[in-house]
């Protein structure tokens, strides 16, 4: 089935479909993500979308902008970056150019529409305004709120939902985190006895097994790159058969299915290093393939969101999450400024496109020969 149309097929049987995104700079997949927001069935069945990314006390400002009127794209523009440089997330600003992306597909979305599509923002409350000293950031970045973000971020979803005015009599929304947290998975701390679980199983163990779903994205096991290797996900087999489909996207449940069956290593950051003995099939409901791995691109900085008059206050932003974070450290902040400030592309797979594509040509020659 299409990507798309999966994701609808989903919604007539779940209140809730979860999308665990791949590497957070990838702008391929919000290709996608608009594709899905932009269909007119989305403001007419569904209407909210939750994102990771995002302070929770920031969804009224978020939504201002998103449902405001502006009389040229220029002054939406405007407003878009002055919001933006408040910053989302407790980090001195988030970089990735698919959330400005993100944002003004939304913008354009209800800007034509008599329905407005809702965003929430899920993640730990932050305000730059109220950190004025390294030991203020030291207390927050060592906060159990910041430690234990996957329960967090599926309570602040289950508030939220609850106020959701129903389309059709029903509530109805889609999740947008990255796959470590999307997962179903949980584990025993021993240290605490308590349990951890990932954002994936609060959500499933909020709401109910069968009203959330899990779908995941095509990516690669990043973590295990060591320079040299490229841990494609089943030890490239996945992105071979991809290739014998001539890269059409397409979308699959994982329950019973070579793919579902396949071992998930869980190296892929976060909580999810943990994962012992599971297969794909028992951490996610669903499978897209969308865009193979050499065409995925890694893109961050936005030109003109550090202008001269928010230079100081970036400043003041980044020697206070260094000396917190990696006290004693030189402080790169020409390096940060610029990585801010001026885009940047590259393949999100790390290795060029040419080399990606050599090896899956490998994985099929192998596959051939036996």
């Amino acid at each position: 089935m299409s990507p798309k149309e999966y994701i609808f097929k989903l919604f007539e049987k779940s209140d809730i479909v979860v999308l665990g995104e791949r590497d957070h700079r990838d702008t391929v997949q919000y290709d996608l993500i608009h594709d899905i927001l932009a269909d007119p069935r989305f403001v007419e069945q569904v209407g909210y979308v939750y994102t990771e990314v995002g302070s929770y006390n920031m969804n009224d400002d978020v939504n201002r902008l998103l449902q405001g009127s502006y009389p040229t794209e220029a002054a939406f523009m405007d407003s878009l970056y002055a919001y933006y440089r408040k910053s989302e997330t407790f980090y001195p600003i988030w970089e990735k150019y698919n959330r400005v992306k993100f944002l003004k597909g939304i913008y354009e979305i209800n800007r034509t529409s008599s329905r407005k599509i809702k965003l929430g923002l899920t993640d730990r409350e932050f305000s730059w305004d109220e950190i004025r000293t390294v030991e203020d950031y030291k207390k927050f970045w060592e906060s159990r709120t910041v430690n234990y973000r996957d329960s967090l971020m599926a309570a602040h979803i289950s508030e939220m939902f609850a106020r959701q005015t129903p389309l059709n009599g029903k509530r109805k929304a889609l999740v947008i985190t990255s796959q470590p947290h999307a997962i179903n998975y949980s584990m025993i701390l021993k240290k605490k006895n308590t349990v951890y679980g990932t954002q994936g199983w609060w959500m499933k163990k909020i709401f109910g097994e069968e009203k959330v779903r899990i779908v995941i994205l095509n990516w690669f096991d990043y973590n295990l790159f060591d320079g040299s290797n490229f841990p494609m996900t089943g030890e490239g087999h996945w992105d071979a058969a991809f290739e014998l489909m001539e890269c059409r996207p397409f979308a699959i449940d994982l329950k019973n299915t070579p793919y579902g069956e396949t071992a998930y290593n869980g190296l892929i950051g976060g909580t999810t290093i943990n994962v012992k003995n599971k297969c794909w099939q028992d951490v996610a409901d669903g499978l897209i393939y969308y865009a193979p791995l050499y065409d995925h691109v890694a893109a961050w900085g936005i030109e003109g969101l550090i202008t001269k008059e928010f230079e100081p206050e970036i400043k003041r932003r980044l020697t206070i999450f260094f000396q917190a974070t990696q006290p004693g450290a030189e402080i790169p902040m020409e390096a940060a400024i610029d990585e801010y400030n001026v885009f940047h592309a590259h393949p999100a797979a790390i290795k060029s496109k040419e080399e990606v594509k050599e090896i899956i040509r490998k994985v099929l020659e192998k596959n051939i020969r036996q």
